[in-house]
Formats: structure tokens, sequence, C-alpha cells
């Protein structure tokens, strides 16, 4: 076996209970019975512990359970995945992954071993998938398109009851809008049409071509705001060279002099205020030269705040993501002196485990040091602001009061008060540069470097041999459903047509006789669509095989029988193929399973989990396949009615 396959899924309830079902690796498993014995709850607890998002495990099976497990096989590597079962709402984030040899399920959930959170859970299932296989730095993003993980590898292991003969959707989770986007950026991957480090330069390409634009936008932005205030400073120039504060200022002049004439306006000495108002502007002017280099003191503080508090962050999350990987060391048990993979005698675990040790303890004081003080930057950050807020109030206060005063004074109306007047320019002036000039200095951006990185992509990347790769791969899936569809009971005009399958996760029916291309939705008949499924699903999985693909050999299939059964009744229990209405639906029937049995056979690493309510007793194989048979007359059930129920 070269594929990881599945050997058994567990759900373990309180008092020690433990539900177990046996799979085959590499064959063909058929689990049988009525409606309402927890059928379903097989898929979903596979996914649960492929680490979904949500929990969607039937009410009846979560308040009588406490955790499920799957344990995988891969040669001899063994790979046990459990998770905790919530009694209600979203999944839980507490995982369990435990790989090595020779490894079996515990029997009771408290027993299972390698605790981690559900995101460091999924990058270790992943690593042992071989699906994160080169170094990321944006791997912890929330969501990153293109970016392959666990969860995108679903779509090609469950042929669920509203995929198997549906009219309009490929594959599992392609009609979730939220999900879908996310399948079709990786399936070029999972087809290794293109390598992680392809993908990873694709994503790299995108994004800075996408930086490139916004930064483009934001110079030219920034371009006319400069040019704003160039006219702004102009205009306080010539406005203080009437009074005889400067000279008149030259338009051509550069931003960055003009900004200088500015400063020396601000050293203008001001000797005669002549008037009662007169005075009383002085003393507001005083107030907000005074007002407004605070304000400016109190920006720079905030902004040295705003830098130690990010600076701080970060050094926290870097440290604690050392801490977690360096911790992981612990599930290897160095520190017994015995090899964990030979089993032999060694110092050098110990010795291994010390050093580590010593580094944890290290990163731990570190952390616990930042913690300590990022209260008080954040205390010191939030008193700063509002510092900042109450003198840019300030300022606005004096502004209004300064405002009233000129339009109470008749000299200053008539400019008769000349000093005041340069108070009043002079303030201006003060404040354009301590506040608005701030505002707009800006580092230069380096467009050189940054185009220069996005040319050197597109040559890595090459569209041209990629778009070659993915065609190639798009053919020979289609080539191997196009082959498997012949075997399978269809109608026209499915019959002997080909299957065009795209990496988009479209596909397209190619008549025989007029080669017309018809969409999923034209085809019509559930056997038809149930055809169709399952040739592209062994097609992919055919392909999957010949590549090395890292998706798991596993395909479980949630009931072949859909079209063959009365639709206006619903089966209460077992049903065999004498309930079937016609002949030709029970040889259809048949068919299918002899395609499932053949495909799986000749198949290298797959392994078959077939959900069923049909029981094909004349058929051996199908007898032999069956691993569970839930029916009235032995009450069997996934999850027995004994159970204890979990307290609310």
């Amino acid at each position: 076996m070269t594929r990881w396959n599945i050997s058994e899924i567990a759900f373990f309830g309180l008092e020690g209970r433990r539900r177990t079902i046996q799979l085959r690796p590499n064959e063909v498993a058929i689990l049988t019975g009525r409606s309402g014995t927890g059928k379903s709850a097989i898929i979903s607890g596979i996914d649960y512990c492929l680490g979904s998002r949500s929990c969607e495990l039937p009410d009846y099976v979560r308040r009588r359970t406490i955790g499920v497990a799957v344990h995988w096989k891969n040669d001899q590597t063994d790979l046990i995945v459990g998770r905790v079962v919530p009694d209600s709402g979203v999944g839980t984030e507490k995982m369990f992954v435990k790989t090595g040899r020779n490894l079996r399920l515990p029997t009771s959930f408290e027993q299972i071993e390698g605790p981690a959170p559900r995101a460091t859970a999924r990058k270790l299932i992943e690593r042992a998938f071989r699906i994160s296989d080169i170094d990321d730095a944006d791997a912890d993003e929330k969501s990153t398109v293109g970016k392959a993980t666990i969860r995108h590898t679903t779509p090609y292991l469950f042929l669920t009851a509203d995929v198997i003969i549906s009219n309009k959707t490929v594959l599992h989770d392609l009609n979730d809008p939220d999900k879908a986007k996310d399948i079709r950026a990786t399936l070029p991957y999972f087809l290794q049409a293109v390598d992680q480090e392809t993908v990873l330069a694709q994503r790299r390409l995108r994004q800075l071509e996408a930086a490139l634009a916004r930064l483009e936008r934001q110079d030219k932005a920034r371009k006319k705001s400069r040019s704003l205030l160039t006219e702004r400073a102009i205009a306080l120039l010539t406005q203080s060279a009437g009074l005889g504060m400067s000279d008149a200022p030259d338009p051509t002049l550069p931003e960055h002099e003009l900004l200088d004439l500015l400063r020396e306006v601000t050293s203008f000495e001001i000797t005669r205020t002549d008037t009662e108002t007169g005075d009383q502007l002085g003393a507001l002017e005083q107030d907000r030269r005074e007002t407004v280099r605070l304000a400016s003191e109190n920006r720079q503080k905030r902004d040295a705040l705003k830098a130690l508090v990010k600076d701080a962050s970060g050094f926290e999350t870097t440290t604690s993501g050392q801490f977690q990987k360096l911790n992981l060391v612990n599930h290897l048990h160095l520190d017994n002196e015995t090899c964990p993979v030979c089993q032999e005698k060694s110092q050098i675990g110990a010795k291994i485990a010390k050093d580590i040790a010593a580094s944890l303890s290290l990163i731990e004081k570190e952390v616990a040091s930042v913690q300590q003080v990022t209260p008080e930057l954040l205390d010191q950050l939030e008193q700063a602001e509002e510092n900042l807020q109450s003198a840019n109030n300030r300022i606005r206060e004096i502004e209004r009061q300064i405002r009233s005063a000129i339009q109470q004074s008749d000299a200053l109306r008539r400019a008769d008060d000349l000093a005041q007047a340069r108070a009043i320019t002079l303030g201006r002036v003060e404040q354009f540069l301590e506040t608005t000039v701030e505002d707009f200095e800006q580092a230069p951006v380096d467009f050189g470097s940054l185009r220069s990185e996005i040319e050197g992509l597109r040559e890595f990347v090459d569209p041209q041999a990629l778009r070659d790769k993915i065609a190639h791969a798009e053919n020979m899936v289609s080539n191997y459903a196009s082959e498997m569809l012949p075997s399978l009971p269809s109608t026209a005009p499915l019959t002997d047509a080909r299957l065009q399958f795209f990496a988009d996760g479209r596909i397209r029916i190619i008549e025989a006789e007029r080669q017309r291309q018809l969409n999923l939705v034209d085809v019509g008949s559930d056997q038809n669509y149930l055809a169709i499924h399952l040739a592209l699903l062994f097609g992919l999985h055919k392909h999957f095989e010949q590549v090395a693909s890292p998706v798991p050999g596993l395909l479980v299939i949630d009931q072949i029988s859909r079209p063959y059964y009365p639709k206006d009744e619903k089966a209460r229990d077992e049903r065999s193929l004498e309930e079937m209405a016609q002949d030709d639906d029970r040889r259809s029937m048949a068919r299918i399973m002899d395609f499932i049995f053949k495909e799986t056979a000749k198949a290298n690493g797959l392994q078959v989990l077939l959900i069923e309510h049909a029981y094909m007793e004349n058929d051996d194989r199908y007898v032999d396949a069956t691993v569970e048979r839930w029916t009235k007359a032995n009450g069997i059930k996934l999850i027995p009615d004994d159970w204890p129920v979990r307290e609310a």
C-alpha cells in the first residue's frame, strides 16, 4: 500500500464506551443498514477529524459521544487523529495527532495522545500526507487562495448524497461558494500539474501585482496631495510677504525649498501689539503655539508607543511559535534514553531533550517578560491618544476665540495693526508645518525593485508551460474517466460519450455521433449522473495514483442504489435487489458493483467505503466485503441505545 487508507474509525462515549468500525485497506468495504442508524455519521466523523471548522455529526450521536478518532495507515506508518465532540454548536479546537509504527486506538478517549490546537493538528496531518512539503511564510494566513491544505482533499474523498446524482455539482463542496474558490485554486496542485513551490510563486506574484497597483494608486494620490500642499505653502508665503515677514515666493521652487522658507518665517519676531484686542490676540497666539508644540510632542510619543506595542506583539507571536515547535519534541519522549525509531538505548535523545528544555525555559521567560510589559505599553498608548486628542481640541477652541476676536476688532478688520496680523499669519504657518506637513511626509516607494521581483516571478512561473501541464493532467483524467464510462449503465446521450474534465472543476460530455458538447445539466437521468460521478472520481484516483498525488487513497460513496429504488418509499430497513421495480435496475446495480470491485482491485492503494441501503445477498463479493449490517432484525446502530447521554 503506497497511499493512505483508513484502518478503523472509533466513536467514544462516557464510562469508557467505544464503538469501532473496521475497514479494509486497499479493498472495498460495505456498510449496509436501515435509515436512522447513523450511517451518515461515518462521513461526518472522518471529515471532522480532517480539521473541519464545524461538527456535522447528528444530534443523536453528539449527545452520546465525547470524541471520535480515525486510524490511518500507509505501509508501516500509522497516523491516529482524534477530536473532542461538542454536545452542540460548532466544532471544538482541541484535536489529537500521533504518528508512528504499530499504533493502536486507545480503549477510552481519555487515553488518546498528542493534543494539539486545530491549526497545528492540520499542519501535522498535512505533513504526514506530504501536502505541505516546503516552507511557507504565509502558511498561518487566515485564508490564502492557492495554498493547498488537508481541507482541500475532501472533494476527492467523499461522494455524498447531495453530489452522487446531482445535475449541477461535480465534486463535494463545489456547491459551497466559500469553499469552491479554494478547491479550484488547489486542484492543479493535487493533479500534480504544478508543485507547491510554483503554487506559492503564483500566489506571491498575485500579491505583488496587487501591491504594485495599490502603491501606484497611493503614489498618484500622494502627488495630488503634494500639489495641494505646495499651493497652500505658496499662499502662506505670499501672505507673509505682504506683511513684510518674507520675500515674495517663486512658484517654480521645489516643495522642500518652499517648506524651508516657511520655517524661516517662524523665526520672525513680532515686536508690537497696540490695541486691547491685539493684546488678547497675542496671548491667544502664544497659547496656540504652545498647544501646537504640545500636540506635536504627544503625536511623536504616540507613534513611538505604537511602534513599541507592534514590536512587542510580533516578538510574542514569534517566540510563542518557537515554543510550540520545540514543545513537539516532548511527544518523542527523548528523555527516557531510548531512541523513538529503533528503540535502542541512547544518551543523545536525553541531551537533545535537555538542550530543548533549556531553550523552552528561556523562551517562556522572554514571553512572560513581554506579556508583563505589554499592558503597561497599551495603557501609556491610550493615555497618549487622549492627550493628543485633548491638545487638538484645545487648538480648535483657541482658533475659535481668535476668529471671534478678529470679528470684534475693527482695527484688525482694517489690518491697521500690523503686528497682530503678523501674529495670526505666524500661527497659521507654525500650525501648517507642525500638522499638515507631517501627515504628508512619507518615505518614497522603490517601484524599481518591486517591478523587478514581479518580472522574475513571471519568468519562473512561465504561464504557457503551466497551462500545458494543466491541460495534460486534464486530458489524462478525461481519458481515464471516458475509458471507465462504458462499464457503467447509462442511457443516451451518455452512451459511448466522452467525458472532458477541466482543472477548474467543470465537466463536459461530448456525444459520440454528433460530437456536441453538453453541460452536466443537459444529460438527464439519475442513472447517467451516477455513472458520470463514479467514472470521474475513479478516474481522478487513478491519476492521483499515477502521479503520486498526496490525496489519500480513500473514496467514500453514499448509496449507489439511489436511482433504482422507488422514490415514494422511505427505506426503513435494509433493501434487497428483489425490491427494485425492474429487472433492468437489478442488472444495473450488479453492473455498478462489478465496476467498483474491479477498479478497486486494479488500483494500487485505493480503498472504497460504500454506505448502502441495499444488500446483495446473491453476490459473494458483496457479502464478503460487508463489514457492518444494521438491520431491524439485529438492532445494531452506530451508537447503541444504551450508551449514557451527556448532561446538558
